[in-house]
């Protein structure tokens, strides 16, 4: 893929622990593409961190939301003719180093998704809430989509042509969720390339992610779509085979 068709967008609220380490190593990996941190109302130093090590810095004025953030990055990205745009957390979770195993896996018709299903070290909570997300977003979508709640992605520009719809609803994690379903129905498939999952000593503050509350929203998100399709029982017969067949290949393949 060539250099000037990507761009990297990292939504970022309260991360001056993390984010210049974060930029720096991002540097190393691809230092033709500066990553343009979307600074989401924070009150500590993130903007100034992420300046002082090589970002581009988008300030919003409060904060918005994860998925509002994500919206603005994206529409400056695309602005700037990005033909894909990735994506990752400012929290230290995500390693810039993966980003090539994504890459490898970009088209014009394909999301990518950083996958954390077949690797060790999530909490139980958290992975047991992915899997929920997991299940109701691959019925909605009509393919599985292997964890759904990752932030570590790649979108192709053709994904992004319709960011407005969002407004106003997606401020918080759903967007994330939104998006794959109505590029699945759009002709634009989900694909996994797989990660670590990196949380102890990783994250230097509280999550932002409520399992409970967040994960209740974006089902009620895909709810409403299901029945607005008759709840498409052919989807969910999709879904359900292809979600077997990662949890069988997960028991037989554990990543680093």
């Amino acid at each position: 893929m060539p250099p000037l068709a990507l761009a990297i967008v990292i939504p970022a609220y309260q991360e001056g622990a993390t984010i210049a380490g974060l930029i720096a190593r991002m540097r190393a990996v691809v230092p033709e593409v500066p990553p343009l941190v979307v600074d989401d109302g924070s009150t500590d130093a993130t903007a100034r961190e992420a300046l002082m090590a090589g970002a581009e810095v988008l300030a919003l004025p409060a904060n918005q939301g994860k998925g509002a953030a994500l919206r603005q990055g994206m529409r400056a990205a695309l602005a700037g003719g990005a033909g894909y745009v990735a994506t990752l957390d400012g929290d230290g979770q995500h390693r810039p180093e993966d980003l090539p195993r994504l890459l490898a896996l970009a088209r014009p018709d394909r999301i990518v998704i950083g996958s954390r299903r077949r690797a060790t070290g999530q909490p139980a909570a958290r992975r047991r809430a992915n899997r929920v997300a997991d299940f109701w977003i691959s019925w909605a979508a009509g393919h599985a989509v292997a964890d759904s709640q990752s932030g570590f992605r790649i979108y192709p520009a053709a994904a992004l042509t319709a960011l407005d719809r969002y407004e106003g609803r997606a401020r918080r994690f759903s967007f994330e969720s939104e998006i794959l379903i109505d590029a699945a129905r759009a002709g634009i498939t989900t694909v996994a390339a797989d990660i670590p999952a990196l949380y102890a000593g990783t994250l230097k503050r509280p999550s932002h992610f409520r399992p409970v509350a967040d994960i209740s929203r974006i089902v009620m998100m895909v709810a409403g779509k299901l029945l607005a399709r008759g709840m498409d029982p052919a989807g969910l017969r999709r879904a359900l085979a292809g979600l077997r067949r990662l949890e069988e290949e997960g028991r037989n393949d554990v990543s680093p």
